[in-house]
């Protein structure tokens, strides 16, 4: 047979037995038989399309699949659809409307609920090109009519940015953005974008753009919301009513699809020509879909029900499929010969022996699915040893088989089946029915959320910031001044006594962002020496810490490490019960602890991953390592709760090896506890898991291998660094979900090594997160969603205070609903048994402050509710968020604000940026920005907090720097100082080539801390890429920057421009050869004059631009001739 492409179906067919997880290969074998090449198929779920377009796309990437889930959220709930469904949708109905061949996957309430109309779709698209007479105020137009987001760089579906004769956009038909770059009004390159780096790559020909979804807010729609709006009943949602009328488009706004569009399309008006199929009990499931969408409107289903076309009944849809091709699938055994049966279910209870049953069956085809080379090798081995041959399939369709060989093949299947041919069946085995091991899902790049979080990261009028040579003061904005009549622009910065100091935009590098602003930290004084003093004692402190810390990496470098020589043929036995296929990044860090166990050097490295990516599996297979090889290991936790699930976890990974694993905390009694540690000091405990108990004077080991930290944010470096005392030449592990800035210290002194995991584990769903305005009865619905597939609810509140109200009204909305509360003023006993209620499910939420933000892994909770979430941080809200989705569950977080109008901006766009972020993986990216945002904690040692304090976090880092520098005999750091250049030009960034003062305070940092010739003219390339020609005043600052640079390097402290030319003032440790200068002076007097106080005159008669060629050549000529 030539591959599964000369499958035929008999044609009076029309019903079809399939089994479930063969409805891939059927549709796809459809597809092919069909003449129009043009296929639909409803299924029950939106988490079934997933999972049947993936398949397909795995099998066969040349089909064109797409997607029309139906809507993720109720209307009228205050909610609207997540970024990903909408731009789904959108993106399939403009393939519909291309007439493109495709198999289309939706489902049958996307059938229920209509969607804009055709024709106004039709008429909505643009084809961006060279060769078009589309000019920018055309393409500025249509956006802003479709409700693309204007952002200052786009990152997501369905944004724009324009800066002067550049506009960015991001259409949902491509998974890239845009930079579209004119000639005046006509359009005159586009170039791909990296979202990365916001610079752009390949120049393309056209780029198409479509609305970024169904709702669009035109006049039209506008005038018809609301008249729609005034006929219901839903006068409690009036700010939405009046910000819709003003074209201001709040979250939330989409909830009020049903009554935006005057005019309306059923799917089925998009699938001309196509062929449909249908489960048989699709009547059923159609008007059990349509009652449920009915009754979603609650007080107004009346009015849909008899005024309204937006929901379409089984009697018009019935009527609609008289014009297609119906085809009807059953996924379970019914025999009749009325139905085609194409595939059965393999059912392999006894394994490899079933399946050596099956092989050696005749007029059988074997074909194994894998998605794990694991498992392919020990297919291959099974095999051979029953002396069968095994062939590899590249093409399903294309690659002949015969019965001579077993096939392999490289694809994802959740359960075995057959397929029926006329003399033979074909079977497909998953390696999940043999080997009982969940397979890794593919995985993309991440996309990389630090550049979503940056545009948040701003400074605002009122906050602190620290200037290097004159201490705390507060910003006060961009300012324009005049000096001589030449605009310059500065920084302001209040201090003590209203006194101001201004920094030329291009020194900045001389000042930081203090971090969190805080009432109670003090202005310093301009002019009096208390700064100098306040820095001079805080670095002496600041040396002593770092001294004890570098004589402690110091000895563990110098000491000899244990080297672990473990057990090779045990471990890997140990590995294979691990029940998932283990991650890439997972893989990589196992290897990394491998290498450091053996390499006879301490080991000290941070595992670093989000919330339930694998980090437990590392530790135990470090664990594994040293157990096999002898050594004794411990792993603490901060929670007891924690132990407890860590000893079950561990016990039960390690119950067939023969080592004792017991744990200590304070719910053991004094004789357990004695005992425990006169086992440990005999060596009876192998591995013992703890909390601070371990600190205890009295806890000896005979033979300790491995400290494992779990969570290490929650224990303080005293402490640590105390077990490495201990023993300076143990191996230590730590695991977190975010580094803390100690830790990103440690890594700077290259005391500690760190391992990255970012791949998210196997069917790890992304979270589903809603901006929501409070609506009791919406908050009803979202927790008994929850309650009622047997899950649990986090629910949150950033005060104490805010608890009993919020227990209040849940228990007013619903009665019988179990529900705990932690918080910081209870006692441990009563924090530790609300936990243990909710982790043994005997309550249904646990209301809590941010205290869950770390620790348990709760696979069961997979809603959180997080009210007030604008006064949490950004890395706060991400924890948080991960506290759900442990699971191949699909999670949601919603975010609950009482009014939309009263948060800052500022707050509006962090939520939105939690909201975008809906990929796995960011915590690392999200944690170290925000450290920027908030400012940070505990860096080196138990005293430092009040040091920071003192001087603001960004300072403190780079005094610490300093000091390690200077105890380690290294040059001291050059670059705390910078010369101050006047060339006499006005030097700025005008308001019209960036008009957003937070992006031009950004670039102007980025600009000042250029330190080099290399860098400076990247940075022209980049500036010239993403704003297009530079203005005049821009090109004089990166000339100012250009002088700067070759200032710095001769240690020029000052260049002043005057009539006849320059005063060079020169720092007082200058190496300057005083004698050649005098020389060339001598020589050249109408070129150079020498001046007291190390000073210079340059003198030129040419005009500004030609003057400053010559200063360069000049401060070119000294490095030369002088030095």
């Amino acid at each position: 047979m030539n591959g599964l492409e000369d499958f035929v179906f008999k044609n009076e067919f029309n019903r079809f037995k399939v089994d479930s997880s063969s409805l891939f290969l059927f549709l796809i074998l459809k597809y092919f038989k069909s003449k129009k090449k043009k296929i639909a198929f409803f299924t029950k779920s939106n988490s079934d399309i997933e999972k049947i377009q993936e398949s397909i796309k795995s099998l066969n990437n040349n089909i064109l699949t797409c997607s029309f889930p139906s809507f993720d959220c109720s209307f009228f709930s205050n909610l609207s659809p997540t970024i990903e469904n909408k731009s789904q949708r959108i993106k399939t109905l403009y393939n519909l409307s291309q007439n493109k061949d495709m198999i289309l996957i939706s489902t049958l309430d996307s059938l229920v609920e209509k969607t804009i109309s055709k024709n106004s779709f039709f008429n909505s698209r643009l084809v961006l090109s060279i060769y078009t007479n589309i000019n920018y105020n055309n393409i500025i137009d249509f956006l802003k009519k479709n409700n693309f987001e204007h952002v200052d760089f786009v990152n997501n579906v369905g944004e724009y940015s324009k800066r002067g004769e550049i506009i960015d956009i991001f259409s949902p038909l491509h998974n890239f953005p845009v930079r579209i770059f004119f000639n005046f009004e006509n359009i005159e390159k586009i170039k791909k974008i990296s979202i990365n780096t916001q610079e752009t790559s390949i120049e393309i020909d056209k780029y198409e753009i479509c609305p970024p979804s169904e709702f669009i807010y035109s006049d039209e729609n506008i005038t018809h919301f609301r008249k729609e709006f005034r006929e219901l009943n839903i006068s409690d949602k009036n700010d939405y009513y009046h910000s819709i009328s003003e074209k201001n488009i709040i979250e939330g706004s989409e909830q009020f699809f049903p009554i935006l569009n005057k005019s309306l399309s059923s799917l089925t008006d998009y699938l001309e020509e196509f062929e449909l199929f249908f489960y048989d009990d699709y009547k059923t499931n159609f008007e059990k879909a349509y009652d449920t969408k009915l009754n979603e409107f609650g007080v107004n289903k009346e009015y849909f029900l008899n005024n309204s076309n937006y929901l379409l009944n089984f009697e018009r849809f019935n009527k609609s499929l008289k014009n297609f091709n119906l085809n009807f699938i059953s996924d379970f055994n019914i025999y009749s010969s009325k139905i085609l049966n194409f595939s059965d279910q393999i059912l392999l209870p006894k394994k490899i022996d079933d399946l050596s049953k099956l092989i050696n069956r005749k007029q059988q085809v074997i074909i194994f699915c894998f998605d794990s080379i694991i498992n392919k090798i020990k297919f291959k081995n099974f095999t051979s040893s029953i002396g069968k041959s095994l062939k590899k399939i590249n093409n399903l369709f294309k690659d002949k088989i015969s019965f001579e060989y077993i096939y392999y093949l490289n694809l994802k299947i959740d359960q075995s089946f057959n397929i029926k041919l006329l003399n033979f069946d074909i079977n497909f085995i998953s390696d999940k029915d043999i080997f009982e091991k969940v397979t890794k899902k593919k995985t993309h790049n991440p996309t990389d959320n630090s550049l979503i979080i940056r545009d948040f990261s701003k400074l605002k009028i009122g906050d602190l910031i620290v200037h290097i040579d004159h201490g705390i003061g507060q910003y006060n904005g961009l300012k324009t001044r005049k000096i001589n009549e030449i605009e310059y622009e500065f920084i302001e910065i209040i201090y003590h006594s209203n006194d101001k100091l201004f920094i030329p935009i291009q020194n900045l590098e001389l000042i930081s962002k203090y971090g969190e602003s805080d009432d109670k930290v003090s202005l310093d004084k301009l002019g009096l020496s208390n700064w100098q003093k306040k820095k001079a004692k805080i670095k002496n402190k600041i040396k002593d810490i770092a001294n004890d810390l570098i004589k402690v990496a110091a000895k563990r470098s110098l000491d000899r490490g244990e080297i672990i020589d473990y057990n090779s043929l045990e471990y890997e036995k140990f590995s294979s019960q691990f029940e998932f296929t283990e991650t890439s990044d997972q893989i990589k860090t196992i290897n990394q602890i491998s290498y450091d166990l053996c390499s006879g050097k301490p080991m000290d490295r941070l595992v670093c991953g989000d919330v339930g990516f694998g980090k437990t599996e590392i530790a135990m297979r470090a664990a594994f390592m040293c157990l096999s090889a002898g050594y004794q290991v411990v792993m603490i936790c901060p929670k007891v709760l924690l132990v407890n699930q860590h000893f079950k976890t561990f016990s039960n990974r390690f119950k067939k090896f023969n080592y004792r694993i017991s744990k200590i905390s304070r719910f053991e009694s004094n004789n357990e506890k004695k005992k425990i540690k006169e086992d440990l000091i005999n060596g009876k405990i192998n591995l013992l898991i703890s909390t601070h108990a371990i600190f205890a004077n009295d806890v000896s080991f005979q033979k300790l291998g491995l400290i494992i930290i779990d969570e290490e944010q929650s224990f303080g470096v005293e402490q640590k660094e105390k077990l490495k005392k201990f023993k300076p030449n143990c191996h230590v592990l730590t695991l977190t979900a975010t580094p803390i800035p100690r830790t990103l210290q440690s890594s700077i002194f290259k005391i500690k090594d760190i391992s990255l995991i970012q791949t998210p584990p196997i069917n790890r769903l992304n979270i589903k997160t809603y901006l929501m305005i409070e609506d009791l009865l919406q908050i009803k619905k979202i927790i008994t969603n929850e309650t009622n597939r047997n899950g649990q609810v986090f629910y949150v509140a950033p005060r104490i205070n805010d608890l009993d109200d919020i227990k209040k009204k849940i228990l007013n909305t619903i009665p019988d609903i179990k529900l705990g509360c932690i918080h910081g003023k209870l006692n441990s006993s009563q924090i530790e048994k609300a936990y243990s209620d909710f982790f043994d499910k005997k309550i249904d939420i646990l209301l809590s402050t941010a205290m869950i933000e770390s620790g348990l892994d709760l696979s069961n909770v997979n809603t959180i509710i997080i009210e007030k979430p604008q006064l949490f941080g950004l890395s706060q809200l991400y924890q948080l968020r991960g506290r759900v989705g442990r699971s191949s569950v699909q999670a949601f977080a919603y975010l609950i604000i009482k009014n939309i109008r009263n948060l800052s901006d500022d707050a509006i766009k962090k939520l939105k940026i939690i909201s975008k972020i809906d990929k796995l993986g960011a915590g690392l990216s999200i944690a170290s920005n925000d450290l920027s945002i908030r400012g940070a904690g505990n860096i080196i040692g138990s005293e430092q907090s009040g040091h920071i304090k003192e001087v603001g976090v960004e300072l403190y880092y780079k005094m610490v720097q300093e000091t390690v520098n200077e105890l380690q005999n290294k040059s001291p750091d050059p670059d705390n100082w910078s010369p101050h250049i006047n060339l006499g030009f006005p030097i700025n960034i005008s308001d019209n080539y960036i008009n957003d003062t937070n992006q031009k305070l950004s670039l102007y940092r980025e600009i000042s801390n250029i330190k080099s010739l290399d860098e400076l003219e990247n940075m022209k390339k980049s500036l010239k890429d993403k704003y297009g020609i530079l203005s005049n005043n821009l090109e004089n600052l990166l000339m100012v920057i250009e002088i700067k640079i070759m200032a710095k390097e001769l240690l020029i402290k000052k260049i002043d421009d005057t009539n006849t030319g320059f005063v060079l003032e020169f720092k007082i440790n200058a190496n300057l050869d005083v004698t050649k200068v005098l020389d060339h002076a001598r020589l050249n007097p109408s070129k150079l004059e020498l001046k007291p106080k190390s000073k210079i005159i340059f003198k030129s008669s040419y005009g500004k631009v030609k003057k400053v060629d010559e200063l360069k050549k000049f401060i070119t000529f000294m490095k030369s001739n002088f030095y």
